[in-house]
């Protein structure tokens, strides 16, 4: 087992750095990257703390989902943050349980804590219900500081802004966005998808935005290629520069895109969001924003391990730098 002082010679730290950030000193002035470069080394090397841990004879970690089991198959992205956690759990002595959206949450007044992915999802009835149940709780991929509880997410904001401030310096001024609702009523004025929110924000600070250039979907290949084929069917121009909420969707979008025999990228550059594995391999293969999602899973069984052993712990978000990977499918 690894110690502190192997940690703080691997990361090029003192080993009292090294103790107050994996102990999550918050009065520590250490900048983000070095925090996650020890939190990396720690878990390469199987470090564990010796924390004297107050638990009940249950200890499981719920991990409480937004989908339903086929669509982790569809898209990955949520898979990669549950392995993550799952792996980190096993690092600090728990097993984890699954509960889907659909699922009865009787269970989880015997978690030792909950970790909640892909919150934007749930009714706000479903949140106060998790909430209700008064355990160690922290969300990964939703900021939910200002709600009082810790969080882990991505810094989508700034994506969003790279894909579009691209678009424009070559040219495609013409952007639309193929965003995500689970919901069969939407508002495309109000969707929930925050990567359409942010789209919605920047678009409209450039004089760019427009309501007919929305086209939603239910974040999978099928709902990508049918909400673009309807747009093609009714006889709509497709924007030069496409945005889509995920690589599963944009995925289904070629596919729709290729039949119509419009050409990508020289007629429409498609830019989507996680970098899946997936994306590697499509048709042509996706531009797509790279996200971390193993190490979020990860970070959000760190967060709460500190919940869980610090009840008094104030609340506080980490958050992940994306960057924007190009390739076939978007003009470079």
């Amino acid at each position: 087992m690894a110690t502190i002082k192997e940690i703080a010679q691997k990361a090029g730290v003192s080993a009292a750095t090294v103790s107050r950030v994996l102990n999550y000193d918050q009065t520590l002035a250490v900048n983000d990257a070095t925090k996650r470069k020890i939190f990396v080394i720690a878990e390469k090397l199987n470090y564990q703390k010796n924390i004297r841990k107050k638990r009940s004879k249950n200890k499981f970690i719920a991990v409480v989902l937004w989908y339903q089991p086929e669509q982790e198959i569809k898209d990955t992205y949520y898979y990669s943050i549950r392995m993550g956690i799952n792996e980190q759990a096993r690092i600090v002595g728990y097993d984890t349980k699954v509960f889907y959206q659909s699922d009865a949450w009787l269970d989880l007044t015997k978690a030792e804590g909950i970790i909640v992915i892909g919150s934007n999802q749930f009714t706000d009835h479903q949140l106060k219900k998790l909430k209700a149940f008064k355990r160690p709780l922290v969300f990964v991929g939703r900021n939910t500081l200002a709600e009082g509880y810790c969080c882990v997410y991505s810094d989508f904001h700034l994506s969003i802004k790279e894909i579009v401030d691209h678009f424009i310096k070559i040219g495609q001024k013409d952007i639309g966005m193929l965003a995500g609702d689970l919901n069969d009523e939407y508002d495309k004025e109000d969707l929930i998808d925050f990567r359409f929110q942010d789209f919605e924000f920047y678009a409209r600070k450039l004089g760019l935005f427009d309501s007919s250039k929305i086209f939603v979907g239910k974040f999978t290949p099928e709902s990508g290629y049918e909400a673009i084929k309807r747009v093609i069917e009714a006889g709509k121009k497709i924007p030069d520069g496409l945005i889509v909420a995920n690589d599963a969707m944009a995925i289904g979008a070629l596919k729709a895109l290729r039949e119509a025999n419009i050409l990508v990228p020289n007629d429409v550059s498609v830019i989507s969001f996680n970098d899946t594995t997936a994306a590697k391999f499509a048709n042509p293969a996706l531009s797509s924003v790279h996200v971390d999602t193993h190490a979020m899973g990860a970070m959000g069984m760190q967060v709460l391990q500190q919940v869980i052993t610090n009840e008094k712990v104030t609340p506080y978000k980490v958050v992940f730098k994306t960057s924007l990977v190009l390739r076939e499918s978007s003009l470079n």
